[in-house]
Formats: structure tokens, sequence, C-alpha cells
């Protein structure tokens, strides 16, 4: 997996662990440094240039994260990028709805 803005990531280790751990003892275990930094990025931080953000501010984003609102992500995002109908084919898609083959 690559790292955006590794230098950052870095710096601001300690806290993406902190909060990981915090969501760990919390019962949710599938939230990873990787997931609460990926979460800050795409969704906190989308519409700012974060070479320009001071550490305290992203510390800051970091402490105030909620369990819901990564999950709340997660699952918008893989519906999104899902291709529920990728691996059918046309044949096994009109058996699912029940189409009947046009008559010639």
């Amino acid at each position: 997996m690559i790292i955006e803005y590794k230098d950052i990531y870095e710096k601001v280790m300690p806290a993406l662990q902190s909060k990981a751990e915090e969501f760990e003892h919390l019962g949710y275990e599938g939230i990873t440094i990787d997931s609460v930094w990926n979460y800050c990025i795409n969704k906190k931080w989308r519409k700012k240039i974060i070479e320009e953000l001071k550490i305290h501010e992203i510390v800051e984003t970091i402490f105030s994260i909620s369990a819901s609102e990564i999950v709340s992500f997660t699952q918008i995002k893989s519906f999104q990028t899902t291709d529920w109908f990728g691996e059918i084919r046309q044949d096994e898609l009109n058996e699912l709805l029940r189409i009947e083959p046009k008559k010639e």
C-alpha cells in the first residue's frame, strides 16, 4: 500500500497509533492506522492543501474522529467501488432477473 504524504504520516504516527488503539479498545478491530489516515486524507482534508496544515491541526483532526465516521465512510466507499455485476455473464444476469431472451 502506498502511503500519501509519508513525511507527515510519520510525524503524526503516535496520534494515528493512539486513535487506532482507542478504536480497538472499543471493539473496532478493523479500523487500522492506515484506515484512519486514509479517512483523514480522503474525507476530512479532501478540499485542503495538506502540506499547509499545521501538525497540531492534523493531530486535532485525528483525535476528533469517531468510529462511526470511519465505518460510514468505508461502507460508502465500498458501495461506490464495487462492481456488483462485473463478473456475471448476460445469461446469468437474465436468469437472476428472470428475463426471457428475445424471440425472433
